[in-house]
């Protein structure tokens, strides 16, 4: 009997809630691949990756495996909508210790608006789930806006869908407010990649891309940006305006004396007109404490300017070297550099 009136109470919310589950979703949803689709070096089969298979046969498994992350790409459009929600799916589901599920999964949506990139909300992914729907914003003014979705950084991207007000305009920007007659390349680490952002947008590499107004391309590689041949040879064959080397952090002393020359060697011989940024690695906090990460950190870096002199001492004058300026008990976003 008591069994029969817990049932009668219960089954009421049940209906009520699987209902509000069910409610309608009345948006137009769009194939992003139809709108501008920024920080790429390549095109790519799938769009949503950066290296495709016909562009990794020479890179080692794990740089193959993490460039079909979609990090540092970016999907732009315009539309008057109301509202803007997405539906996307993922490779696999991804739990990572160090990475917040809605960086390494998830959307990040901006709005151009007051001549400047300005955020607007997240996508948010489903706990370990492969297909995904979100509202990214709700309740705007129904102003034509230019608007910039970011990628997950640690997955990959199988499908995204933009969603609209049924009567609202959704369509590629007629003006992109991305110069993509200018580009960045930067080649690195897992900093670079997104670690350990809070959201897509805000690696290092997209917070760039809206400062400076230019398309950034991010092959970051988390833990496998250790410069061998195959990668310069990669790099040299994308479009860019300027190359950034941030990857002295992943490989070690003795690899960076073997590799480095030669890959910047091949940039320079190959893209002559494109300048080269080295940047050395910072020394991260526990390395004050812990005197071999420390010692590591600084025979990295002189391993790196050694390339860097060498080059240099060919009379090659269009490579640059970044030293951070650190001292003990500043985070590594306080520290500012110097190029030479």
């Amino acid at each position: 009997m008591m069994k029969n009136w817990i049932l009668t109470l219960l089954l009421p919310g049940i209906s009520l809630t699987w209902a509000f589950g069910q409610e309608k979703d009345n948006a137009r949803y769009t194939d992003a691949r139809q709108f501008q689709i920024v920080g790429k070096g390549f095109p790519t089969n799938p769009v949503y990756q950066r290296l495709d298979t016909t562009q990794d046969r020479a890179l080692t498994p794990a740089v193959k495996g993490l460039s079909k992350n979609s990090s540092g790409i970016a999907v732009i459009f315009e539309t008057n909508s109301p509202y803007i929600k997405a539906k996307w799916s993922l490779k696999r589901g991804v739990y990572l210790a160090n990475l917040p599920p809605i960086c390494h999964s998830g959307l990040d949506l901006y709005a151009w608006n007051d001549n400047k990139w300005q955020w607007v909300g997240v996508g948010r992914p489903k706990n370990m789930d492969t297909a995904n729907a979100d509202v990214l914003i709700n309740n705007m003014d129904g102003k034509s806006r230019q608007y910039m979705i970011y990628l997950p950084t640690y997955n990959e991207l199988t499908s995204l869908e933009i969603g609209v007000a049924p009567d609202a305009e959704l369509n590629a920007p007629a003006t992109s407010k991305i110069d993509t007659t200018h580009r960045l390349v930067i080649y690195g680490s897992s900093i670079l990649q997104g670690a350990s952002a809070s959201r897509p947008g805000m690696s290092y590499s997209s917070i760039l891309q809206r400062r400076m107004g230019w398309d950034v391309v991010n092959p970051g590689f988390s833990g496998n940006g250790k410069m061998e041949f195959p990668v310069a040879e990669l790099l040299a064959q994308m479009p860019a305006s300027l190359f950034v080397l941030d990857c002295i952090p992943n490989p070690s002393v003795d690899e960076i004396k073997e590799r480095a020359y030669p890959f910047i060697k091949h940039l320079l011989d190959k893209r002559p007109e494109v300048p080269v940024l080295l940047v050395e690695t910072v020394k991260r906090e526990n390395g004050y404490f812990d005197q071999k990460i420390g010692q590591t950190t600084v025979d990295k870096n002189a391993a790196i300017k050694a390339a860097y002199t060498k080059l240099k001492g060919k009379a090659i004058s269009s490579c640059i070297i970044c030293r951070p300026i650190t001292s003990s008990g500043t985070t590594m976003r306080e520290r500012s550099t110097v190029c030479t």
